[in-house]
């Protein structure tokens, strides 16, 4: 998971043949990527034995540098996540967004917290979760939603809003750094790895 276009094209340059460069820049895909971050085209995209590099800064900005331990859930795979981590002892939910978290982020983790921790303290999260009685609304009624929306991808919409449709908890296996310096970047960035984990 790269933070850009330009760490993407550095990885793809290190991993060699059989990359896949996914990501979008105001909804369609930078030159030399493979395909958009959507749900819709990925379900025709020919992935088997490729690794795939995808831009989602938002997502990569929410991560801090030193973490060791991080998991990425939310709706789709909302039943394996509990599955898997259930047992966990001292598990934060971060909802992704940054600098602030997005509010279909917030109301997923909501979701999960409840789920996870039924008995727990109310955060902001779980109180947001009284606003959404149907959580997989807060999607359509944030402002990443009604992006989709404006640009007419409803069906990108109704598939990230499925609970508990894919099997996959990705897990944080590594962390590569790109030192401005070294890459010409305008700052220091980070790139993640993430593997399936089933628990």
């Amino acid at each position: 998971m790269a933070p850009g276009p330009k760490v993407a094209r550095l990885l793809a340059q290190e991993l060699g043949q059989g990359v896949l460069l996914l990501g979008e820049v105001e909804g369609f895909p930078p030159e030399g990527f493979h395909g958009r971050l959507s749900l819709v085209d990925l379900a025709s995209t020919p992935v088997a034995g490729k690794k795939a590099i995808l831009v989602a800064p938002l997502l990569n900005a929410s991560l801090l540098p030193g973490e060791e331990e991080v998991y990425v859930a939310g709706f789709r795979n909302a039943k394996a996540v509990l599955e898997a981590l259930r047992g966990l002892k001292g598990l934060v939910l971060r909802p992704s967004g940054a600098p602030e978290p997005l509010l279909s982020a917030v109301v997923a983790a909501g979701f999960l917290q409840k789920r996870l921790s039924p008995d727990g303290p109310t955060t902001l999260a779980t109180a947001l979760l009284k606003a959404f009685p149907d959580p997989q609304e807060a999607l359509f009624q944030s402002p990443e939603g009604q992006a989709l929306h404006k640009e007419g991808r409803t069906e990108e919409l109704a598939r990230a809003s499925l609970i508990g449709v894919d099997p996959v908890v990705p897990k944080l296996s590594g962390v590569r750094f790109f030192p401005k310096g070294d890459f010409g970047l305008t700052q220091d960035r980070y790139a993640q790895r993430f593997v399936a984990w089933n628990g």
